[in-house]
């Protein structure tokens, strides 16, 4: 009589799966995003930048890079990201696309660009790195604390000195009695 060999894989073989232990699941563990190759799984917070012509590929890294630099200050500075951030990320990320864009076009397109062309799109350049310098510092990243942190302590001395002219007036205790 011949036995059943056991099945190789499914139900009732010892076979889990490659990569990671629980369950089987090939990448990385959920949240690192260092191995993606396509905005598919990032979290749905992350605003993910458009897509431009080919030969626009240095333009569009170069906004993603930016955008991955700000992402990764604004966690490093606060630990997350919250809704408004996220969109003056998304800002600063479109105003330096739209500069680069800019000056592609002045480089490739110069010569069968208008003198009002050009000076339409130098004038686009100038307001898209402005527009991305205000988003940038609405989102206060060098703010320094130490001015948080001095204001609170000439606070407390004040109240200090305050506290001390009334005790001293005689409201504060009863030492002269």
């Amino acid at each position: 009589m011949a036995t059943k060999s056991k099945p190789r894989f499914g139900k009732g073989s010892n076979f889990k799966g490659k990569g990671r232990a629980q369950g089987g699941m090939s990448g990385g563990k959920p949240g690192n995003t260092n191995a993606l190759r396509n905005g598919r799984a990032i979290a749905l917070k992350r605003l993910t930048v458009g897509e431009l012509p080919k030969e626009m590929l240095s333009v569009r890294r170069e906004g993603r890079a930016y955008r991955r630099t700000l992402e990764s200050e604004v966690l490093r500075i606060r630990g997350a990201i919250t809704l408004t951030e996220g969109h003056l990320i998304d800002t600063a990320s479109a105003a330096t696309i739209q500069a680069g864009i800019c000056r592609w076009l002045l480089r490739e397109r110069i010569a069968k660009m208008s003198p009002a062309d050009i000076r339409g799109c130098t004038a686009d350049l100038v307001k898209a790195k402005e527009r991305r310098d205000a988003a940038v510092r609405a989102l206060g990243l060098d703010r320094d604390d130490t001015e948080d942190v001095m204001a609170k302590l000439y606070q407390v001395e004040a109240k200090t000195i305050e506290q001390a002219n009334q005790h001293a007036d005689g409201a504060g205790g009863t030492e002269g009695e």
